[in-house]
Order: C-alpha cells, then structure tokens, then sequence
C-alpha cells in the first residue's frame, strides 16, 4: 500500500505540473516583417511580440495554478496566486520594448475565460458554472525602432546660439585672448 500512495502522490504531482499555467514570451524577427506595410509607415519594424499567460481557477475566484510572469522568477509555475493579470503582461511587454530601445505599435489585447465542466447527459453543452475555470490573456505588439523625439523650440534656440557663438569665435579669434 505505501507504494501505491507513493505512485499516486508522484502521478498528481506530475499532472499538476503539467497541467499548470504557463507563462511565455514569443519573439518573432524575421525579414517579413520588414516588407510590411507597418515598417515603410512608422520606421524600421525590429520583432513581433507576442506575452501569454494562462491559469486555472477554482469558482472563478481561487486561483489553483499559473504561469510565473514575474521578472526574475525561478519556478515557472505559481500555485495559489493570481498571476493572470492585464497589468503584469503589459509591464513585462514595455519591459521588453525599453530594453531593445523600442516604442511599441499596433498593441492587442486579448482575454479568454472558460469553464471546464458541462452538464452530463444533455445533447447540447450546459457548463456547470464556476467549479473549474481556465483563463488566458495576451498581449501583442510590433516593435518598432525608437525614433529620437523633435527637440523643443527652446532646446533648437540654444543649439543656434551656440553655433552662432563658434562660428563669432572663429571669425574674430583675436578677442578670446
């Protein structure tokens, strides 16, 4: 009988594992994006990311398992905690994008929510509401080569006086001595 529960115990372990959320980032850089309508409108196009993360929840309310989208993190799961968030996809995403010197284009959100059980015996699918629930949402974006802002007018008014005073500088050198 211990073996039997050990081999259960491992068997459910396994299944929550792999089971679990899983968080990801999908970098896509290839020479396509480069003939793109969006690349000849705004700049050079530099990848196409795309930031995913889904759990499970129990009720709609518990949060069961996750992906770990948290920087940094060491275990790819997260059990118990509600990592399935809007907010933590979009900072990973602009994260990303600060990193390659970016501005992000054309950015999409998508949310997906299920619940998992149906009603046996029916001809068509009735969920029964909120025991188990899956949810998944993602974030996707072009991003595009940081183009450097239009100085301001008074940033363009110190330039010129500036070259104006080397140029003076040159023409009479005599008086700087």
């Amino acid at each position: 009988m211990p073996m039997m529960k050990r081999v259960t115990r491992t068997l459910l372990f396994a299944g929550a594992t792999l089971l679990a959320g899983c968080y990801s980032m999908d970098i896509a850089t290839t020479d396509a994006l480069q003939g793109s309508a969006l690349s000849s409108r705004d700049g050079k196009v530099l990848e196409h990311v795309v930031v995913s993360n889904y759990g499970w929840y129990l009720f709609n309310w518990i949060p069961l398992a996750c992906g770990n989208a948290k920087p940094g993190a060491f275990f790819p799961w997260k059990f118990f905690s509600n990592q399935v968030k809007p907010d933590l996809l979009h900072d990973r995403l602009m994260t990303h994008a600060a990193a390659q010197n970016a501005d992000v284009k054309d950015l999409f959100f998508i949310r997906g929510e299920k619940v998992c059980f149906d009603l046996p015996g029916t001809n068509f699918p009735v969920p029964i509401p909120y025991i188990l629930c899956y949810r998944e949402i993602q974030f996707s974006g072009v991003l595009m080569q940081h183009k450097d802002p239009e100085p301001s007018p008074e940033v363009k008014q110190r330039k010129a006086v500036e070259e104006m005073n080397q140029l003076l500088r040159r023409l009479s050198p005599e008086e700087e001595k």
